[in-house]
């Protein structure tokens, strides 16, 4: 965490919709996520099926550039699997984001952390990791993608196998989690190796051809759709809506892709699954720019700003945005921070634990008692802020601000007696403050409640 994540991360614009609507969009299923997830494998495996029986055939090609793409959108499933969003159950989650994050090419716990700061800084330069190419775009690496060159990266993973992790992983990933991720690199290791070995073992180069090499020939139109959620529009300003496009697809597309031409949508509420953004961008479509009507319409823009980017350095598209909903000047003036330095995990977030018996004042939370449970609300004062939570035992309450990266934990989402942050949905037991899945790590402070004639009120110290 950087010492700047909490100014950061309140920064950024948020389109109005109400805890209840939010709320709701933000439900998992197992059952919605495994629909889509086995549908999908099942193209997949079917499209290799057709592949392999087209084999010495002109339908050869054809077919097995239809088999690399599908695979190649496991990206999207492993994206999605990020943020723990596709099942409602974790330990299922994980396993597919394992199993996508390996066919991706990606050791899942080393990308999940890149993304997370993706999240916190999105197309900030120099804090964004997975910004395609800064101003002005440099053609060769964006055409390489088209053909997966630049998109499978093995150094990072081949290091951290052999336990060797840089200044700058360590930087980003936090040390309770190099353990799990070198252990996991091994495994990524050791399964290509397995991959090579048979081929040697059957004398064919196909088990290559239907993972690795599929990485490469199937990248085209991953990569083309990829390129317009960010390519050619602003950079370090606070608001998605100037730095996402939203692109219409057809619904065969939108299965594949896993709904991220919402791309807006998915940026500013990372909390929402996939199955719901659809519903999200109903909600709040009339406070973004227009959905631009195809791919085709987006790359008219995209090609000639990038040709222009090679003598214009600051050229760029901003999006046109409704004038009810202007962007904030907080949201589109980067504030001269310097380069923000590294604050050590333990000194990120206070970690005391406020037992009941030693508040000194009790403060009443009046819209507490009317709030449902399994729910979260905003408290504050005196200049601090809290989150105040309503289980089925009663009310518990915890400092506001993440300590991950500082976001509000009172926009995130209650779940199994967790809150789960709406930036990067790391989570927190309610009733103790632990961390309980990454990327939260330090433990969050925790307040008493209790219920004095008939009033909800959170205890503090002096």
């Amino acid at each position: 965490m950087k010492a700047d994540d909490i100014d950061t991360l309140d920064r950024w614009y948020r389109c109005d919709i109400s805890r209840e609507e939010i709320k709701a969009l933000m439900q998992r299923s197992d059952l919605k996520g495994l629909a889509h997830t086995v549908a999908f494998f099942a193209v997949l495996i079917g499209l290799g099926i057709l592949a392999y029986r087209a084999i010495g055939t002109p339908w050869m090609i054809p077919a097995f550039f239809a088999y690399g793409t599908v695979y190649c959108f496991l990206n999207h499933l492993m994206h999605e699997t990020h943020h723990r969003t596709v099942f409602k159950s974790v330990w299922l989650n994980e396993l597919v984001h394992w199993i996508s994050g390996f066919a991706h090419g990606a050791e899942p716990i080393y990308d999940r952390w890149g993304h997370a700061q993706h999240h916190t800084y999105t197309y900030l330069i120099g804090d964004d990791p997975e910004v395609i190419t800064p101003r002005p775009a440099d053609i060769p690496t964006l055409v390489g993608q088209f053909f997966g060159i630049g998109i499978f990266k093995p150094g990072p993973i081949i290091n951290h196998a052999f336990g060797i992790i840089p200044p700058a992983d360590k930087e980003l990933v936090p040390e309770s989690d190099w353990k799990a991720m070198i252990w996991s690199s091994r495994l990524w290791l050791l399964g290509y190796a397995l991959i090579i070995a048979s081929c040697f073992v059957f004398g064919t180069i196909l088990p290559l051809v239907y993972t690795l090499f599929a990485r490469f020939y199937g990248a085209f139109i991953p990569t083309l759709l990829n390129d317009t959620q960010h390519v050619g529009l602003e950079q370090n300003v606070y608001d998605h809506r100037l730095i996402c496009r939203n692109v219409w697809v057809d619904p065969i597309t939108s299965f594949l892709y896993w709904n991220m031409q919402y791309h807006t949508e998915h940026h500013m509420f990372p909390t929402v699954p996939f199955h719901a953004l659809r519903k999200l961008n109903k909600k709040i479509k009339h406070q973004l720019p227009p959905m631009y009507p195809s791919v085709w319409h987006a790359y008219r823009e995209i090609i000639p700003t990038i040709l222009r980017q090679q003598k214009d350095y600051d050229y760029h598209v901003t999006p046109q945005l409704p004038a009810e909903y202007p962007a904030t000047p907080q949201s589109t003036h980067l504030p001269d921070l310097g380069k923000p330095e590294t604050v050590p995990e333990t000194e990120a977030s206070e970690t005391v634990v406020v037992e009941a018996s030693s508040p000194s004042v009790w403060i009443d939370v009046p819209d507490a008692k009317d709030m449902p449970t399994d729910d979260v609300l905003e408290f504050q004062h005196n200049g601090e802020q809290y989150a105040v939570y309503r289980l089925s035992d009663g009310y518990h309450a915890m400092s506001n601000k993440c300590s991950h990266a500082g976001a509000k934990l009172s926009r995130g989402f209650v779940i199994d007696g967790q809150i789960e942050c709406p930036a990067h949905n790391g989570r927190f037991d309610i009733r103790t403050g632990e961390a309980t899945l990454s990327p939260a790590c330090n433990k969050m402070r925790i307040f008493p409640v209790r219920i004095e004639n008939g009033e909800v009120q959170l205890g503090l110290p002096d």
